[in-house]
This record gives structure tokens, C-alpha cells and sequence, in this order.
């Protein structure tokens, strides 16, 4: 097993091209994973230096590391990690990547660590506070590794900036999976830029920051690499995962509401791309949704029972649909059949035995809102005639090489390589 040590880069608030040299030993190539699971950990951790890179046994182990604990991201809150995990599979959206802020129980994966400016400067002396530390792992040799996202080494403003915390993320994963640092604007190797569309990985061969520490970036000219292009090659490309999650979580069914009331769901797929739409089906008003949290507000609804319904649909096309009841203008909202139990579901997709799509349920066809002809959506009575253009109206979500990463716009912490060529992977016995 042997490293090739980056120079020091310098943090900078300005623009740099980081150069990554060292002297090299040559020790035996894993075989790369075809489709990657990462544990973002905020959780602490005590690392040790004894098991190669091995994140299933909390082993980090190159020149400059100094074994120890690491103190995990206490304050980030269970909304912060939703919005990163959408951000995340957003960026990674074709490729067959999976996040869990849970350890997996069994099997490979990555995990970036979390700490304070005091746990970069404990474990990593000589290399400074930068917000991303990775081995870079040269043609993913290793397949899987630990890397580090140091939020203390980011100010109050960056830290509270999500796109840009999951840029930086992504760098100290990017160094793990063979990329290295770009002079590009706007994409994750290269420097963040908050324009509101920046988490993203490159798609065209793009140049190298400094001099290159790895020999060949797939069919990129020598000095390019192309992030996209190789990822897909290395990690691989998205496999459908079948139906998104989808539970409407406000209102209950057959509630009594108010004239204006919201709609709230959780909806969850393995992979970006996915779309949630409302639809009141009676008055075939529409809204889509397509970040979490997945909520709307209807206003000035008239007297009647109205059907809402959910429809969650993934970027493989897979479609679930759950409606609602809701009455208005009435102390109580009478249940089909006597029935208050629930919605209707439905689901339609690829069936795993034929390939043949089906559909279950007693719902409205979620492209025109009409109701079924058994009458589905609850028993509907015939509501007044609706305004729709005060209904469906989204409600704002809240928003609040050892390899260092070039920063996003004002940050511009460089991120330092020890680079690996050739990593032998080292599993428990």
C-alpha cells in the first residue's frame, strides 16, 4: 500500500489552483464497487489508523493523519439533513449512488466524516483548516473511503448555506472516487457559486487546477477530466428502485377544515429528480411541488367535500397517488360506507415479475382529475363552482491529496490531497 503526499495548499478567500506533488509507492488496486452506498456521518467518531481505508472499521490510514476522535456535526438538525440528502441525490441524480445519516448494518460504503476546526487541526496538523480533506484515490482504486467535511472550517454564513455545504461534501467524496479540483465556476470539483443552481457535477471535460495527480481521467485530454462522464464509469448509473414513498400527512381524512387550510405529504424516492403534485380533484386545480418540504395552501375553498390528491412521481416514472377527503362549511364530514379510516393509494410502474405497468386503488386519473366512475375520492358531494386560481399555491419551504477542495464563491478554502495510487481494501476477518 503506498501514498503519494500532496503539498500544503494554502486556505484562501480568493481564487487558487491548487498543485498536488509528492513521491510515489505502488501497491496493489482494489476492485471498484459498482454502485456506491454513503454514510454521512454527523454523528462523533474515534478513527484509528490500523485497517488501511476501511470506513466499515473506522480506519484512516496515510501519511499526516493522526488517529483520534472527531466530534461529528451536533447542531445540524433533522431538517438540515433532509434538505442535504435532496441536494445530494439531486446532484447525483444518474448515477446509482445511495445516502443514509445511518450506519449502514451491513455490506461497503463511504463515509464522510463531520468535525470542528479543533478536530481538522487534531487529526490533520500539517494540512491547515479546510472544510474537505480526501484521499485521492486515483481511478477509485480503493472503491470505498473515508473522507472528511470539516464544517468548523467554514464561517457562520457558509454553514448555514446548505448548497454550499453539500458542494463541499461532495469534494471530499469527489477525491474518494478519483476527480480532483477544477478552475470551474459552478461545479462541485471546481468553485461554488450561489446562484441557486450550483450543486452539480460537471459534463464536460474541464481543466485540472494545478498540476494533475492522476494519470488519466477517461477520454479527456491529459490534464481534464470530464466529472459526470467518469463517475458513471466508476460508480455507475442509476437502476430504478421502483415507487417513491408517498404519505399525506395533512389533512386527515375526512376532516372538517377551514375555508383555507394546507396540505402537507411525505414523499421519498432513492434518487433526485422526483415531482410531487397536488390536485383537488373535483375542481382539477393542480400545483407541483418539486423540493421538500412538499407543502401547499389553499385559500377561499368553497362549502362542500372536496377530494385532494397527492401524486409522487420519480425520474423513472414510477407514480403513487393518495387522496384525502376533507369537508367544509359542516361540523362533520361523512365517510363513504361509514369509513374514516384512510385514504385511497395508488401506485403504477414496472411490476417486477412482467415489466407490465399496474394500478391499484379507487383514485382520480392523476393527468386529467376526474373521478372514476365508482366514484372514488370519498363519496364527493357536488361542491360549489371554484375559483382556482386562489388554490394549490406552493408554500416556501423553509431555507434557512489528502485532497482539499476548492471553495464556492466567498469560500475559498483549497482542499489538500495525500493522493492514493493503489489502495488495498481491508474487510473484518
Amino acid at each position: 500500500m503506498g501514498f503519494l503526499m500532496s503539498s500544503l495548499m494554502a486556505l484562501s478567500r480568493s481564487f487558487v489552483l491548487p498543485a498536488c506533488v509528492a513521491a510515489i509507492t505502488i501497491g496493489a488496486v482494489g476492485e471498484a464497487s459498482a454502485a456506491r452506498v454513503v454514510y454521512l456521518n454527523a454523528d462523533p467518531i474515534t478513527l484509528n489508523a490500523d485497517n488501511g481505508q476501511d470506513p466499515t472499521l473506522d480506519s484512516y490510514s496515510t501519511s499526516g493523519f493522526v488517529a483520534g476522535s472527531v466530534s461529528g456535526w451536533p447542531t445540524l438538525t433533522d431538517e438540515d439533513k433532509a434538505t442535504l440528502s435532496y441536494l445530494m441525490k439531486e446532484a447525483s441524480r444518474e448515477l446509482d449512488i445511495t445516502y443514509t445519516w445511518e450506519r449502514p448494518a451491513s455490506g461497503s460504503y463511504d463515509m464522510l466524516v463531520m468535525g470542528s476546526d479543533t478536530d481538522a487541526a487534531a487529526r490533520f496538523p500539517d494540512l491547515g483548516c479546510s472544510p474537505a480533506i480526501g484521499l485521492a484515490d486515483c481511478d477509485d482504486g480503493n472503491a470505498e473511503n473515508v473522507s472528511f467535511f470539516f464544517w468548523g472550517c467554514m464561517d457562520e454564513e457558509e454553514q448555514a448555506n446548505l448548497d454550499q455545504v453539500a458542494h463541499t461534501m461532495f469534494t471530499g467524496l469527489g477525491f474518494g472516487w478519483g476527480l480532483e479540483n477544477t478552475g470551474a465556476f459552478g461545479q462541485i470539483m471546481g468553485t461554488f457559486v450561489d446562484n441557486g443552481d450550483s450543486v452539480e457535477f460537471g459534463t464536460v471535460c474541464t481543466d485540472i487546477s494545478g498540476t494533475p495527480v492522476c494519470t488519466e481521467h477517461g477520454s479527456c485530454a491529459a490534464g481534464m477530466q470530464n466529472e459526470t462522464d467518469e463517475l458513471l464509469t466508476r460508480v455507475g448509473a442509476r437502476v430504478d428502485d421502483g415507487m417513491p414513498s408517498l404519505t399525506i400527512t395533512e389533512p386527515a381524512d375526512f376532516a372538517v377544515v377551514d375555508s383555507s387550510f394546507d396540505v402537507t405529504a411525505d414523499a421519498e424516492d432513492g434518487f433526485g429528480g422526483m415531482t410531487v403534485e397536488l390536485l383537488v380533484v373535483e375542481a382539477m386545480v393542480t400545483q407541483v411541488d418539486e423540493t421538500p418540504p412538499y407543502s401547499w395552501s389553499l385559500a377561499d375553498v368553497p362549502d362542500g367535500q372536496w377530494t385532494v390528491q397527492v401524486t409522487a412521481t420519480d425520474i423513472d416514472g414510477n407514480e403513487r397517488a393518495e387522496q384525502v377527503t376533507v369537508c367544509i362549511g359542516s361540523d362533520v364530514c361523512p365517510a363513504e360506507d361509514g369509513d374514516s379510516t384512510g385514504g385511497d393509494e395508488s401506485s403504477t410502474g414496472a411490476d417486477e415479475d412482467t415489466g407490465d405497468a399496474s394500478t391499484t386503488g379507487d383514485v382520480g386519473d392523476s393527468s386529467t382529475g376526474e373521478l372514476d366512475d365508482d366514484g372514488g375520492g370519498g363519496g364527493a358531494t357536488d361542491p360549489a363552482p371554484i375559483d382556482p386560481t386562489g388554490l394549490g399555491q406552493n408554500v416556501e419551504p423553509d431555507t434557512g491529496c489528502q485532497c482539499r477542495a476548492q471553495g464556492r464563491g466567498p469560500l475559498l478554502a483549497s482542499l489538500l490531497p495525500l493522493l492514493v495510487l493503489g489502495l488495498r481494501r481491508r474487510r473484518a476477518a
